[in-house]
């Protein structure tokens, strides 16, 4: 593994510690002990999902883990590593917790490594190890495998977004679009395809009674800061990653139609917002408009030349947006 991954990742795990520091320690009910288990735990991961998004580094890091024999067991070891951090710092951990997060990230890491000499295209293999990544994530399923005090939503996103990250554009070389240096031409995409998905998702929105509109006198200008990255790191990036960069890219592959895809990934993203409220009416008109803001994601991405950064971007700036001037 060459240098220029090695140097951004240490840059971008610097990054990293400020963010934690600045998202955790003004929590006062957090102590020091478990302040620094989130940033010890949490920080390495954020600077590699960041190093990864240079498609440079990126090719490095790909080149040493094809090539490393033992690169599974480093990556997962790592990994599992991290994981078990707070715990052992807080006096916390669990054994049992422990075995089982390593076994997943293992298993699956591992069956990719193995699937590296096929061309991709999505197989059912996929779709299992898709599923395992993202169903428990979604469901919460993780959340209490981490001590109380740690920052378990934000660490389990960026966790699986790394593990997806490593394992389908590296061993498994899906070409996902991955690549957080933005150009002016996604910039431009990326606006275009806000202002389409709010003139088709705000007007029902609003006509249903799902919406409404909240304005309020006065904001917090560093918590807006704070609250765009935290959507943009944990929201927009994994949702984004496994719906139009796993998913979607992945069945491009097998039908000859681009609207089938396109179709089948923007309603899956649509279902996954199923359980987030709870009468049967709401429920039907969050999938239907999630829906069709997936359409408007998914038409970024491939606007872009399949590149993720402007998917990711229009989300944050919608799911933005809706916590600034919307309540549903």
């Amino acid at each position: 593994m060459k240098n220029k991954f090695v140097i951004l990742w240490l840059i971008w795990t610097l990054v990293g510690v400020a963010l934690v520091c600045g998202v955790s320690g003004s929590d006062s009910k957090k102590g020091v002990i478990t302040l620094i288990a989130n940033v010890l735990s949490l920080s390495p991961l954020l600077g590699i999902m960041f190093a990864l998004g240079s498609v440079d580094a990126s090719r490095q890091f790909n080149d040493w883990i094809r090539s490393e024999r033992n690169s599974h067991y480093y990556v997962a070891g790592g990994i599992s590593i991290l994981f078990m951090l707070p715990g052992l710092l807080t006096f916390k951990f669990d054994p049992y917790f422990s075995v089982i997060f390593a076994a997943i990230v293992f298993a699956v890491l591992g069956v990719l490594k193995q699937a590296n000499s096929q061309v991709f295209t999505l197989t059912w293999t996929d779709l299992l190890l898709w599923l395992v990544l993202w169903i428990p994530f979604d469901l919460r399923w993780y959340m209490g495998m981490l001590p109380s005090g740690s920052d378990s939503y934000a660490w389990f996103s960026v966790a699986i977004s790394v593990i997806a990250v490593i394992g389908w554009n590296g061993y498994r070389g899906a070409g996902i679009g991955y690549n957080l240096v933005p150009k002016l031409k996604d910039l431009r995409i990326v606006v275009l395809s806000m202002i389409l998905i709010m003139a088709f998702v705000v007007p029902p929105g609003l006509l249903t009674g799902f919406l409404t509109f909240s304005i309020p006198e006065s904001y917090n200008i560093p918590k807006l800061i704070f609250q765009f990255m935290g959507l943009f790191l944990t929201v927009a990036l994994p949702e984004e990653l496994f719906f139009r960069g796993i998913l979607l890219g992945g069945l491009e592959k097998l039908f000859s139609k681009k609207w089938i895809p396109l179709v089948i990934s923007s309603l899956a993203f649509g279902l996954m917002h199923w359980n987030n409220v709870n009468t049967l009416s709401t429920q039907i008109t969050y999938v239907s408009l999630a829906a069709i803001a997936g359409m408007g994601y998914g038409w970024a991405y491939r606007k872009s030349g399949n590149n993720l950064l402007a998917a990711i971007l229009v989300h944050t700036l919608v799911d933005w947006t809706w916590r600034l001037f919307l309540t549903t």
